[in-house]
């Protein structure tokens, strides 16, 4: 039987916003209003009106891709409670730091609210974003293209060769009816489901899902890499978001699942697959069906995000790192507008003057954390940016076109609607006090129950 949920899921089209719920079920339709602790308000071609639910019921919203939103800045910042967003880097002075943003506009942070500044991390290139249609790809039984989204209501592949030569990440959304039964081959060079073959593939059914290497060489055809934890009952909504990036450098995968990193894998094999394609094999059959939707494929350059990671030293004082790794303590003075992005002024404790360095020439610029800094509070609404990045937020108005929401840090915003690829609830933190207060009424109640 197909549940409610499920059906108004398969009966809309897939460019629809997603609502999920705190009970586990899906609605879709056009998100037209969500005010904290209001109502959120949706439209679905399904109800004459649009119909109202409580915002303390949602768990997480996944907003349709509207328009053609390219995040191209080559500045990330992290700001001092986590959050981050891309942005150009426009100005420094001795109280503030100036981002330029695609997503609000120009932005003005005080020099206490930012961590950190990551210079030339352009977004990876899009090598593919769809489906919007089945050019391209070759279907061998089983699949058909249906409404934005690949269908399989039996056995079969559909594979298509992209040029991605280095280290690549592939998204996509699998959902089903039943219980799903999949193969993902990437970085294939074969197409064929026999044979000898040189790729990575990740399974998902029934028993649960694991990484699996393929190799051509002597010994065992098929190494596994790793199982991971869950199985299609663990998805309430039937479908699952993943994400899986491949280093070719050092043959490690990287896999996510709903946006939570599950982990990195290394390859067993000595050489790595050098293919560039893209297969998904269905094994179902009966009245079972799957669906594949929500494809990206980009370049992914691993170096900046282990670059990312790299510590920063003392707190108390700014630090500035060269992209020749040359690292620098002292004190950040400000930017001076010019070529190439302009120039960073810099005063280090072992130079009488400062001196100032091409932007071009920076790689991360750390400031200083006040020594009366207070530990940020968490905010019970988390807008994810579509690209990179996400912001914290406790109040939030949507219209057609934007968004309107607050930032502890940064104040009042208002964000391009199509910037946004999803809100989600924070989860709520246990009141240790309330737990206490429930444990002594329980120990009370088995007293009174005791002969």
């Amino acid at each position: 039987m197909i549940r409610p949920a499920l059906l108004l899921s398969l009966l809309l089209p897939a460019a629809a916003d997603e609502v999920l719920l705190a009970d586990g079920s899906k609605l879709s339709g056009t998100v037209t209003a969500l005010a904290d602790g209001g109502p959120l308000i949706l439209s679905s071609p399904l109800a004459f009106e649009p119909f109202q639910l409580k915002a303390d019921r949602l768990k997480r919203v996944n907003f349709a891709a509207a328009g053609d939103f390219n995040d191209r800045d080559d500045a990330l910042v992290v700001l001092a409670n986590g959050d981050q967003f891309p942005g150009e880097l426009a100005a420094i002075d001795a109280e503030s730091v100036t981002v330029r943003t695609l997503f609000a506009g120009e932005i003005k942070i005080p020099r206490s609210s930012v961590n950190t500044i990551q210079l030339g991390v352009s977004p990876p290139k899009i090598i593919y974003r769809g489906p919007a249609d089945d050019s391209g790809w070759e279907i061998k039984n089983g699949w058909r293209f249906d409404s934005m989204r690949f269908a399989a209501d039996n056995s079969g592949t559909i594979f298509r060769k992209f040029d991605i030569p280095g280290s690549f990440l592939i998204r996509f959304r699998v959902s089903w009816r039943n219980t799903p039964n999949i193969q993902v081959y990437f970085a294939d060079d074969s197409f064929e489901t026999t044979g000898k073959a040189d790729r990575y593939y990740l399974q998902f059914g029934g028993a649960g899902m694991e990484l699996k290497r393929q190799q051509s060489n002597e010994g065992h055809p098929f190494l596994s890499m790793a199982s991971i934890p869950g199985e299609p009952g663990d998805y309430p909504d039937n479908n699952l978001d993943v994400e899986l990036r491949v280093d070719r450098k050092l043959g490690q995968v990287h896999l996510f699942l709903d946006g939570e990193e599950e982990g990195k894998f290394a390859d067993p094999v000595k050489t790595r697959p050098t293919g560039q394609g893209i297969m998904f094999r269905s094994n179902i059959g009966g009245d079972d069906s799957q669906f594949i939707d929500n494809i990206e494929i980009r370049e992914w350059d691993p170096s900046s995000d282990r670059h990312r990671t790299e510590e920063r030293g003392d707190e108390k004082q700014d630090v500035l790192i060269t992209r020749s790794s040359d690292r620098g303590t002292g004190s950040i003075l400000g930017m001076v507008a010019g070529a190439d992005g302009g120039t960073i002024r810099y005063k280090g404790p072992h130079h009488p003057d400062p001196v100032e360095l091409s932007v071009s020439d920076v790689s991360t610029l750390f400031f200083a954390k006040p020594a009366d800094a207070a530990e940020p509070a968490g905010q019970p609404l988390k807008l994810g940016l579509r690209g990179r990045g996400s912001l914290g937020v406790t109040g939030c108005v949507f219209t057609a076109e934007s968004v309107t929401a607050k930032h502890p840090l940064l104040g009042d915003l208002t964000i391009r609607r199509d910037a946004i690829a999803n809100l989600a609830r924070a989860e709520p933190v246990p009141d240790a006090e309330a737990d206490d207060e429930e444990e002594d009424k329980a120990d009370e109640e088995e007293e009174d129950e005791d002969p």
